[in-house]
Parts: C-alpha cells; structure tokens; sequence
C-alpha cells in the first residue's frame, strides 16, 4: 500500500474490508470525527487509532508513529540514544537525556509520550522505587487507552511500547509482592498474543518479531515464578508453551533461557532422563549461538548441582 497520510491508509484499509465510513466507526467515534479523520482535517488520538486497529485488524498504530511520531530526525535520533543507554544499564544518563528532550513538542503526546513514560518506568525501576515504576506504566499505558488505571490494569494494549510497559508492569508489581497480579497481567498478555497471531499475523504488522519475543520472555517469567512458588507442573506447562510456540514462529530469543530453567525443574522432579534431554538440548543451543562462555558455565553447574544427570548417557 503505498499512501502519503494517515487518512488515505485509512481508507484504503477500511475499503479492503468492505466496510463503509459508518461500519468502521460504530461505537468509536461520531462519523463526523470519523469523516475528518479520513480527509485528514482532524489527527486521531492514539486510543481511537488502538480502537481502529482492532476493527479493522490492522496495525495503524505503526503508521500512527511512522505519520504523527517521527516527523523529526530529532525524535529517532533522541529514542536511538536511549536505546544504546539502556542496553548499557547506564540509567543515570538516561534520566539525564530524559529531562532534556521531555519538553519537546514531538514528545507531548501519543507514542512518544508513551515512551517518555517508559523511559522513566526504567530510571525508578533502577533506584528500586518500584511505586514509582508501577506508576510511571500506569500513565504510559493511559495513553494508549483512557480507560487503564491503578484500579483497573486491564485494556486495550497493542502497540509495541504498549505491550513493553505492561510487561515491565507486571515485572514491578511482582517486585513489590504482588505476584496475582503480575501473573494475571502476563497471562493476559500470551493470550493476547495466542489469538491475534492465530488470526492473522498482519495484525501487528513491522512488530511481529517483537511480539514473538515478548511472548517467550513472558512464558519464561511465567514458568520461573510458578517454579519459586513449588508449582512444577504448572512451570512445566509455562516453559513448554515457550517452546512450542519458538518451534512454530521460529524465533530463539530467551528459548535457551525457557530450556534451561524446564532442565531444573524436571530435576526437581526427579525425571532425570527428561532432565538431561533438556540439558543436551540447551546445550546444543549454546554451541548454535556460539556462546561457548555459557556452555561452560552449564557444564560446570551441571557437575556441581545436577550429578544425577551425569550418570545417563543419552546416545552411544
């Protein structure tokens, strides 16, 4: 599709589901906000774009940011840097690149916004100030959808910064000993997942790697809490669904990390036999990524803390 704003992508996608003006905004907006939207007289809010993507089955968002976000080279130049210092843990600068630019016209609203609010999430996260983090995700989260708040932590969430403040959320509420919570927040997030990709892959557009991974490292947090708790088998399923789910989308991330921890708990379990092929399998994982520093980490631990393992030769 190739169009020059967000109205004629509108259009263009509501025509490919033949649907009229009024079809698609039926309990979305008025068909006078609606008809603006489309003649580009009137820029959408980022919730009635998460509400379009949703009838419409289409990631809008993405254009949203592609048309309304990143109208200056300053703006991805700003988020470029505060990706290299995150993946850096360096937390100080990035508060102190924060301040800087939060005041900027292209960071007062919409997804930019919302990633002013991730960054902070981040900064109070570094400081332990977990109150803080939770909030901080509350407000990034409101933006996307007016109805999210403290007392109601649920909604209408698909962009990708979206979905990585309620990740990170349910990370915080965790740390402050609201397990439920964070367990009911990440369950919601696999099915969410489960049923738009089972749908049509093209609802999450240029994000789908992204969303693969959210949907391993959340199985993995799922599994790794439900194994702090002593509940095995219920771990068990968390880490299989992890593994099943790389298998068939073809994605790796964390999927070593998911074998892994599936290894120590069948351990715990005492089924030794499925313990070591899980072993073989992170193993041979290790040796396809090349990370020959943790191979020999595993090989250690398993001499140290798993010796049953050592006692069955799994091929001749």
């Amino acid at each position: 599709m190739i169009t020059t704003t967000f109205g004629a992508l509108l259009k263009e996608i509501r025509k490919t589901n033949n649907m009229t003006q009024v079809e698609t905004c039926k309990d979305i907006c008025s068909l006078r906000q609606y008809v603006r939207i489309e003649n580009n007289t009137s820029e959408p809010s980022m919730y009635l774009v998460q509400l379009l993507s949703h009838r419409l089955n289409y990631d809008l968002i993405a254009y949203y940011k592609l048309i309304y976000c990143d109208q200056t080279l300053q703006a991805n130049t700003i988020k470029t840097e505060a990706d290299v210092l995150i993946k850096g843990g360096q937390y100080d600068d990035l508060e102190k690149l924060i301040n800087r630019f939060e005041n900027y016209p292209e960071f007062k609203k919409g997804e930019n916004l919302q990633f002013i609010y991730y960054y902070k999430s981040l900064c109070a996260h570094s400081k332990k100030d977990y109150n803080q983090a939770v909030q901080y995700c509350i407000n990034g989260l409101h933006i996307e959808d007016p109805s999210f708040s403290k007392n109601r932590l649920y909604g209408k969430i698909s962009s990708s910064i979206g979905l990585n403040l309620y990740h990170n959320l349910g990370c915080y509420l965790n740390e402050l000993g609201k397990l439920d919570l964070s367990i009911d927040i990440w369950n919601k997030i696999l099915i969410d997942i489960e049923k738009k990709v089972a749908l049509n892959f093209s609802y999450y557009q240029s994000s789908i790697e992204f969303v693969k991974q959210l949907y391993l490292s959340t199985s993995y947090n799922m599994g790794t809490q439900k194994t702090i708790l002593k509940e095995y088998r219920m771990a068990l399923s968390y880490f299989d669904k992890g593994i099943v789910f790389a298998n068939k989308h073809n994605c790796s991330y964390y999927l070593t990390n998911i074998v892994r921890q599936k290894m120590r708990v069948l351990y715990t379990l005492n089924r030794y036999e499925e313990a070591r092929a899980s072993y073989d399998i992170c193993m041979g994982l290790y040796l396809l990524q090349g990370d020959t520093k943790e191979l020999r980490s595993c090989e250690q631990i398993m001499k140290e803390d798993y010796p049953e393992l050592l006692k069955i030769k799994m091929y001749d």
